[in-house]
């Protein structure tokens, strides 16, 4: 999705003018800098952890915006500070997601609200997450090497003989094993545990939308979940209404001083 469709999604819940925004999980800054650009926010300031690391950018300041590290977990602002905040694709790489709510509901301003969006969730036919581009985009050739749902199932051993199988390059198959199973960028929270968090989180849910999903490459109508497929992912403990939600959309709103 583009920053000015998904900009333009994000007004029609949260009114950018005049607001002290926050978003958590800014990446690069497109997103926080268009709104800063083509709307009238008061001013909006990106956090993200990963700005050397992961975005090859750095802090920045522009008239009415600004970029700096920081996490989620422990947010760098005093209570009631800000008028909106938003997060979008970066919750579902952070563990202790109770924190990072209550955190996000101490710097909201009473009746200020939080747009937040997961995606793609663990349990989600993508949910590895494994992208191996420069420009962080997914990688069709590669989505179609993992099986669907495959990191749900599959063993890192099994993985890795279904990618020899295929004669899988060495480089690009150690890459993808170590991403899908031990990497600690994603935290492998089911779709149910995700929405449990938001319903305890003290905010009054304003909407809520599932994306669903059922192709690796989202082919329309193409469904790659074989009755097979889900015997073995009910096995290993997942619920099956899980596993069809590629994402969630979601607007809180703070309702009293925290």
């Amino acid at each position: 999705m583009t920053v000015d469709i998904l900009a333009n999604e994000i007004n029609k819940w949260i009114p950018f003018d005049e607001k002290r925004m926050l978003e958590i999980g800014c990446g690069n800054g497109d997103l926080l800098k268009f709104i800063a650009k083509y709307y009238s926010p008061a001013f909006i300031t990106g956090i993200d952890p990963g700005l050397d690391s992961w975005w090859n950018t750095s802090e920045n300041l522009g008239e009415n915006w600004k970029v700096m590290s920081g996490g989620a977990e422990n947010l760098d602002f005093e209570d009631n500070s800000f008028d909106a905040v938003i997060s979008i694709s970066t919750f579902e790489h952070i563990d202790d997601l109770t924190k990072c709510l209550s955190e996000t509901k101490r710097v909201l301003k009473p009746y200020g609200r939080f747009y937040i969006s997961f995606m793609p969730i663990w349990t989600s036919i993508i949910g590895h997450h494994f992208v191996a581009t420069e420009d962080n985009t997914w990688n069709e050739e590669h989505l179609a090497l993992i099986p669907p749902w495959g990191h749900l199932y599959m063993s890192e051993i099994e993985m890795r003989e279904h990618l020899e199988f295929l004669n899988v390059d060495t480089n690009l198959k150690e890459q993808m094993l170590q991403f899908i199973y031990h990497s600690n960028i994603i935290n492998r929270k089911p779709k149910s545990e995700i929405v449990k968090a938001v319903h305890k989180c003290g905010m009054a849910i304003r909407s809520y939308s599932e994306q669903l999903r059922f192709s690796r490459l989202a082919i329309p109508k193409q469904n790659e979940l074989s009755a097979e497929i889900s015997k073995k992912i009910i096995a290993k403990g997942y619920e099956i209404s899980d596993i069809g939600v590629c994402g969630l959309k979601i607007c809180l709103e703070k309702l009293e001083a925290y």
